[in-house]
């Protein structure tokens, strides 16, 4: 309400009360001049107080409100007027008072009437304006008891059962408005915070009061008359204390402004900051938000974050600042809005202390997160005191010490009962002892089992804290739990070892090299090293393509090359030169690797294929001499049978033609012929068989190895010794010995110059070859590489994976030995 307009309505009131007591106190009222003198008392009360109240605080309505109330009480006073109509419009209008009288009850303390409740200011009104109405038409004497009123000036009809119907229509349309407020004023009171009830307290009292006691005066007015007008005066009087109650109100809220020096006694004699300013606002709902400038964000008192103070909606918010910069929020009882120049005196009063509050809110979010990472920290933390017992402890020392589950076991314990392994403790407890006192920095690694028998590794770090005067007071040790890494380690190693074995027993060659092809440190295993006649020292460092072949380096250069730019080159085959200048054939690749640091590396591997180069050659070599031997037999096959079997066969049929052209002229010529036909016949049957036995002896096949070779010796020139097994032998293996045997005493009876020789077939000691020993006590000096007997004897027992072995000193005899294996498949001849 503006200023103009307070002091028209303040004027215009006291014209109204002027004129209300001219009448009171002119007129003879008799019995009611009590009732209107305070009629019209109460109504001056609301009109002051609530001019009073319009002036202190021009943007709460509620001032507004009383005084509406106080000018329209003021009518009533026109029902002690002599004349019938002064009277008569005061009694229709002295119930109009009532309606902004609901409605200030029912928006105190704000002054903002909720939505829900206007239907009951409504039904107020209606009952205000309808109810006196009523009983004004058929009632010559509406107010009750009032023998010298004056006429009813809206007197309808004289009906007295009319008039006691609109009466108790009346009584309880009234009576049920006024339950409902009644209820609604109750369950506000009830849901309403401490400071809210200490202010609408005494103002809900007296308009309960006063509703209880009009609902009970209308009530027992058709029974007693007296009775209802003592309630009416009860009603009276509390709507009268109803304005008073609320200037109590007003001065409360300067009582505790000026209780504000208690305040800052109470922060000065260590009363809680909380509790201090909840004692001085009576709001025991208060709470306090704290601003971080670290955070820019809102913290509790414990540092925790909040959401900014406005957004709940639950409190109002007054922000505090020190110097000129935002320290806090406090949060109270929306109800203490009104009185906020009290939370701006209390605010401004503890803003030093904020401040001082909120610096700890700080210190102790920072304690907390540091609280908090050292609990969520892999790493190990302890504080030991000066004898070696646990005083403070992180969450990883409590996993690692087994007792996880019950923290209690480490608080005052000794270091090494849950850390040192029994055995190791006394000379743990030498070493602690003897650091004493400075307790210098140190590292250290210990095993020990934890109190769940898991066996662990940590390593530690510790160091002195000193108090201000310089003395160690506790000793803070710091560790890792390198169990998993120590496990790795040696696993690791083993892996290291394994393959280390692996790579220096293999029999291939094995070589590490850069890109630019030098042997990296370490980098070859020892077939390598052998092969090339250097040392792992030797070869660190020195480029891989000195030991190949000047022929081959470029090749080299290139796979080495490829591989370091990360293509697997494929299988090749080069010539290295050893140390003593001997030259081997390496079929190798190069592959891209990564060492066990992560450097790009090439891995050379190979295998000396030398051998098995001489063998293709000699594999080779004896295929082209048994090519040319067979050929050659061939050859001597058909020159023997062109000059003999044929020429003896020519020659007998020739013989035969003459001898068919002499039968009939000269039988004994013809019969000469003829017997010397049958001689030429058998010659050239025994030439054959000698020849069909050079090809393969049919006693071989029919009856083995002994008599074969029984057979054999018969036609040679010298004495034979034969030592075979009864049993019989693979096929192949039988032919192979024969033949063996046969070229050998053919090679002594052309060369040798023996008197005697021996045949000897036997198992070997493992049993696992058939050896065929051929000796005589020749002249020796055989050499194999001379001529093609023993050529061909050597390619038929290699052919069944055998061995051909010749021992021939000069003037010593020589001694053939073939050994052929006896599991080896072989195919039939």
């Amino acid at each position: 309400m503006t200023r103009g307009r307070l002091a028209a309505a303040v004027g215009l009131g006291a014209v109204l009360y002027t004129g209300a007591f001219s009448l009171v106190l002119a007129d003879d009222l008799g019995d009611r001049r009590t009732l209107v003198v305070m009629v019209v008392a109460a109504g001056l009360i609301f009109t002051v107080t609530g001019a009073i109240a319009a002036a202190r605080r021009p943007g709460n309505p509620t001032g507004s409100q009383m005084l509406a109330v106080g000018l329209l009480w003021s009518l009533g006073s026109l029902q002690a007027a002599s004349g019938s109509i002064a009277f008569t419009i005061g009694y229709l209008l002295s119930a109009l008072a009532f309606i902004p009288f609901t409605q200030l009850i029912l928006s105190y303390p704000t002054g903002r009437l909720p939505r829900d409740d206007r239907w009951l200011v409504l039904a107020v009104a209606a009952i205000a304006v309808l109810g006196p109405l009523s009983l004004a038409l058929f009632d010559p004497t509406p107010i009750p008891g009032c023998i010298d009123c004056p006429e009813n000036a809206v007197l309808l009809s004289d009906e007295p059962d009319a008039a006691q119907l609109a009466r108790i229509v009346y009584a309880l349309v009234a009576a049920s408005v006024a339950g409902v407020l009644f209820v609604k004023l109750v369950r506000r009171y009830r849901g309403a915070t401490p400071p809210l009830r200490r202010i609408v307290g005494p103002v809900y009292l007296f308009t309960l009061e006063a509703l209880a006691a009009l609902v009970a005066s209308s009530i027992v007015r058709t029974f007693s008359e007296s009775t209802s007008l003592w309630l009416e005066h009860l009603a009276l009087a509390s709507l009268a204390l109803m304005p008073v109650a609320f200037l109590i109100g007003i001065l409360r809220t300067r009582l505790a402004r000026a209780g504000i020096a208690d305040l800052a006694i109470a922060l000065g004699n260590g009363t809680p900051l909380r509790d201090a300013l909840a004692n001085a606002l009576g709001d025991p709902s208060l709470d306090l938000a704290y601003w971080s400038t670290e955070r820019q964000a809102w913290v509790d008192d414990e540092g925790r974050t909040l959401g900014e103070p406005l957004a709940g909606g639950g409190h109002a918010a007054t922000f505090v600042e020190h110097g000129g910069k935002r320290v806090a929020a406090l949060l109270y009882d929306p109800s203490l809005t009104d009185q906020r120049d009290l939370v701006d005196a209390v605010a401004a009063t503890a803003a030093l202390a904020f401040e001082k509050e909120r610096l700890q809110a700080e210190l102790r979010a920072q304690y907390r997160f540091l609280e908090t990472v050292i609990n969520t920290a892999p790493s190990l933390l302890s504080v030991v005191d000066t004898e070696g017992r646990i005083r403070n402890f992180n969450r990883a020392v409590e996993v690692a010490s087994g007792h996880d589950d019950d923290r209690r076991r480490l608080e005052g314990a000794y270091f090494w009962d849950v850390f040192i392994d029994p055995a190791e403790r006394e000379e743990m407890i030498a070493r602690f002892r003897a650091a004493a006192p400075e307790f210098a920095p140190a590292e250290y690694e210990n095993a020990f089992t934890d109190a769940r028998g898991k066996d662990r590794v940590i390593a530690w770090r510790s160091a002195p804290l000193a108090d201000e005067s310089g003395n160690v007071v506790r000793i803070i040790a710091g560790g890792i739990d390198i169990t998993d890494r120590k496990r790795r380690e040696v696993d690791l190693q083993r892996q290291r070892d394994f393959a280390n074995t692996v790579a220096d027993t293999i029999p291939s060659f094995i070589v590490l090299t850069d890109h630019d092809a030098n042997v990296v440190p370490f980098g070859a295993n020892r077939a390598f090293c052998a092969a090339v006649g250097r040392s792992l020292e030797e070869l660190s460092g020195r480029s891989f393509l000195e030991i190949v072949a000047r022929d081959d380096e470029f090749a080299a250069r290139m796979a080495i090359a490829g591989a370091a730019n990360g293509v697997p080159q494929a299988e090749r085959e080069t010539r290295w030169v050893t140390g003593d200048g001997r030259e081997l054939t390496v079929a190798w690749t190069a592959t891209p690797i990564l060492d066990q640091w992560g450097v790009a590396r090439v891995l050379v591997s190979g295998v000396d294929v030398s051998e098995r180069k001489r063998q293709e050659e000699e594999l080779r070599a004896s295929r082209s001499r048994i090519v040319d031997a067979t050929d050659a037999a061939r050859r001597r096959l058909e020159r023997n049978l062109h000059d003999g079997a044929q020429q003896r066969l020519a020659a007998l049929s020739l013989s035969l033609r003459l001898a068919e052209s002499r039968i009939e002229t000269d039988v004994n010529e013809a019969t000469e012929i003829l017997s010397q036909a049958r001689e030429e016949l058998t010659r050239a049957l025994e030439e054959l068989r000698e020849l069909a036995r050079g090809l393969h002896p049919n006693v071989l096949t029919d009856r083995g190895l002994g008599p074969a070779l029984e057979a054999l010796v018969l036609r040679s020139p010298f004495p034979v010794h034969v030592e075979a097994p009864e049993e019989r032998l693979p096929p192949a293996i039988e032919a192979a010995a024969y033949y063996v045997a046969a070229e050998s005493l053919a090679n002594v009876a052309k060369y040798a110059h023996a008197t005697e020789a021996r045949v000897e077939i036997f198992e070997s000691e493992d049993a696992h070859e058939i050896v065929i020993q051929v000796t005589d006590d020749g002249v020796g000096g055989a050499d194999p590489t001379r001529g093609t007997g023993l050529r061909g004897l050597e390619d038929r027992v290699e052919s069944l994976d055998g061995r051909l072995a010749i021992a021939s000193p000069p003037g010593g005899g020589t001694r053939l030995r073939a050994s052929i294996p006896v599991a080896h498949r072989v195919l039939p001849l």
